[in-house]
């Protein structure tokens, strides 16, 4: 049996996004999904995924073919306690994680033997139309990074979808299904800027390296 590589992505990976047609178009299979966390438009104009430390499942690693064989420990999807949103994204399955998750990783700047990454793979639970699935993502390291929460929209769930560096919109979007609807926090108003707390091992990172 061919290895699947699970990878949520909610930013310039997606379909129709910027760093997809490079990076992803290998993927075997794409389809939506949902985790719970805050996501942040950084001033570079790209954004960044905060996560509750509980819903951490497992840590990624250099052997990526063992990482795409772990399941973590359970399945979670608890709404975690605290002001945390539903996110949609992306959930994408790669079939030769050695060839195609390394330059994934070094364009998140995330090197899985270092100790100073501007964001960390980390494994969680993601909700699907298929079901439950622990899957690896990219999230903001801890530090200080300047951005703007993003808020809900009018289905409960933050999605990220545009940014005021140019980057090009997807081609189409599907409606989330009925069941998914109103999951998230029903928090409202008008988006705020927000000093979020991530990760800086040096610079405030530039337009001209765009993650996710």
């Amino acid at each position: 049996m061919p290895l699947a590589f699970p990878l949520f992505v909610y930013g310039t990976l997606k379909q129709g996004f910027s760093n997809h047609e490079r990076h992803c178009k290998t993927a075997t299979k794409i389809q939506k999904a949902y985790t719970w966390g805050r996501v942040y438009e950084l001033d570079a104009g790209y954004p960044a995924l905060e996560i509750p430390e509980s819903s951490i499942q497992a840590r990624g690693t250099s052997d990526y073919k063992l990482d795409a064989v772990n399941r973590g420990k359970h399945l979670h999807f608890e709404q975690p306690s605290g002001d945390w949103d539903l996110v949609e994204g992306e959930l994408m399955y790669f079939s030769q994680p050695d060839i195609e998750i390394p330059p994934l990783d070094f364009l998140e700047h995330f090197n899985p033997d270092g100790d100073c990454n501007m964001y960390d793979r980390i494994m969680l639970t993601f909700k699907t139309e298929e079901g439950l699935v622990n899957a690896w993502t990219y999230v903001i390291n801890d530090g200080k990074y300047t951005g703007k929460r993003l808020s809900l929209n009018e289905d409960g769930l933050v999605k990220w979808t545009k940014t005021l560096s140019g980057y090009i919109q997807p081609n189409a979007h599907a409606e989330p299904s009925a069941n998914l609807t109103g999951l998230g926090t029903k928090r409202r108003g008008e988006e705020s800027s927000i000093q979020a707390s991530f990760s800086n091992c040096g610079d405030k990172p530039s337009s001209s390296c765009p993650a996710y």
